[in-house]
């Protein structure tokens, strides 16, 4: 498992390439923020997440492996608790927290793009508000 890479994994980097090809600014895999982010939007207060459907067991795509099933259904389960934990967390930071699966990103990009797009007006739209 040491050789499973955390940051700059293939749908993390398709998905900061969409937003530099729209000109929009983040910050890559922020450490100060609970559960490391994979995209942050600063200004906007908006983290986003990508969840690999086997390490953070996507609920019809997960495959749990044959071997040693007690080890990986407590393993996933702790990895489900840990992100609800920082989502909670987050929160309650006043941060809004978007998460994508990967499949999700492979396979319907734009779809993903405009949701994040549309988060950014939304955040763009309540500060001017104020």
């Amino acid at each position: 498992m040491q050789n499973i890479r955390s940051t700059g994994t293939l749908p993390e980097r398709a998905v900061m390439q969409a937003l530099r090809r729209e000109k929009i600014y983040f910050a890559g895999n922020v450490r100060t923020l609970p559960g490391k982010p994979d995209i942050v939007f600063r200004r906007r207060r908006i983290v986003v997440f990508i969840d690999s459907d086997f390490w953070h067991g996507h609920p019809t795509r997960f495959t749990r492996p044959a071997d040693n099933r007690d080890y990986w259904d407590a393993k996933i389960a702790r990895n489900k608790a840990r992100d609800k934990a920082v989502n909670r967390e987050l929160k309650k930071l006043g941060w809004r927290v978007l998460r994508f699966w990967a499949y999700d990103i492979k396979h319907h990009p734009n779809r993903v793009l405009n949701r994040i797009l549309a988060a950014l007006a939304e955040a763009d739209r309540l500060k001017g508000d104020v």
